[in-house]
């Protein structure tokens, strides 16, 4: 038996929970898994909409700038992948991702307050099909951000949603772990995307949407092979999940141009190199994310082909000091808007282009070469 398990948040903000550094009480089961699993501390979405991001991350068109890929629901259904969701809410991303067409690609059940136990009962039925390959999964809602009042009632309607995604990650751990399942599937707890915690005291603004707090959200993995307590500190999205995925069921996730890299390498702690840059966008931004530093530029200005360095809404936030892109270091950073702005139009061309072949520009060791004019 080959069997994916997968939780997942819709919002989830990536300093709430204890072992992100925020509260110890407020999610004790995910604090207990983090400490046995592989945690990607790095985990970025590519868009700042949970909802519509998961569908296109799955879709094989996560920044819905490239040809269409076949979708998940497609890759899994050609693997021999028996698919079974339970979500609290219907959503854009199960079309997107094609979960719910009419061709045996899965199966999915809103089960609204029900999620938790539905979901335990649909776990505890894997011991039942000691063959084949299974991937269950389930999705659940959480506010995407919460606007107005004072930071301590701001937090209330996010933490309600957050003890219950506590409660589904225990609860499923508990069934994976008394029907002796620990040692045979891949555990998968992540976040669609983050959230806005709303003003705390220290922002007078509206922050873009493209700030870190909406896009970075936790990763764990946990399952046989994988080196558990390790804190990875590498760029990973959303993107990387499907072949990830793919990988765990013996696929080969390169067989198909696709976004993102299979992440079991990392949670084996194998060596190897890996990107040092990401792309993130929404509907007026693009963005480029290193380890130390992140740009942000509007879409209107790539497209007009005004350099980064001359269009003054491009921001530049300093990583990690700047966790949450408070202050813009682009009038004293200049040398680096302009190199991170080379290497986001030829990222975005390499996007367009249908993901052929690696991604250049968001390689460890990227350099512009005389003449280039960023690859688009």
């Amino acid at each position: 038996m080959t069997v994916t398990v997968i939780l997942t948040l819709d919002h989830w903000h990536a300093g709430l929970s204890g072992f992100c550094g925020g509260d110890a009480g407020l999610t004790p089961r995910l604090d207990a898994l983090a400490a046995c699993a592989v945690v990607f501390d790095q985990h970025f979405a590519t868009e700042p909409v949970s909802r519509v991001n998961s569908g296109c991350a799955w879709a094989g068109d996560a920044w819905g700038a490239s040809p269409e890929s076949p979708v998940a629901a497609t890759r899994l259904l050609k693997a021999g992948v028996a698919v079974e969701l339970v979500s609290d809410l219907p959503a854009p991303w199960l079309t997107l991702a094609g979960w719910d067409r009419e061709h045996g690609a899965g199966t999915v059940e809103l089960a609204g307050e029900r999620l938790v136990d539905r979901f335990v009962e649909r776990v505890g039925a894997l011991a039942d099909k000691p063959d084949g390959r299974q991937l269950l999964w389930a999705a659940l809602s959480a506010p995407s951000q919460v606007g107005g009042g004072e930071w301590p009632s701001c937090r209330q309607a996010i933490d309600i949603a957050m003890r219950e995604w506590d409660r589904l990650v225990g609860a499923t751990v508990d069934a994976i772990d008394e029907l002796g399942l620990a040692d045979e599937l891949l555990l998968v707890v992540s976040g669609g995307c983050g959230a806005w915690l709303g003003n705390r005291g220290f922002e007078d603004f509206e922050p873009p949407t493209l700030h870190e707090e909406r896009l970075r959200t936790p990763l764990m993995l946990r399952g046989p092979g994988i080196v558990g307590g390790q804190r990875r500190l590498e760029l990973v999205q959303t993107t990387d999940l499907l072949p990830t995925t793919l990988d765990w069921f013996g696929e080969d996730p390169t067989a198909d141009p696709l976004p993102g890299i299979s992440l079991l390498p990392l949670a084996r702690a194998e060596p190897g190199e890996w990107r040092d840059a990401i792309v993130v966008r929404d509907a007026e931004t693009w963005g480029l994310r290193t380890e130390e530093l992140f740009l942000s530029r509007p879409a209107t200005a790539i497209e007009g082909r005004i350099t980064a360095a001359d269009d003054p809404e491009t921001r530049l936030y300093s990583k990690p000091d700047d966790a949450w892109d408070l202050v813009d270091v682009a009038e004293q950073g200049r040398l680096e808007v302009e190199e991170l702005g080379m290497r986001l139009d030829a990222a975005i061309g390499w996007i367009a282009g249908g993901h052929q072949g690696p991604p250049p520009a968001l390689s460890a060791g990227w350099s512009v070469e005389p003449g280039e004019t960023g690859g688009r």
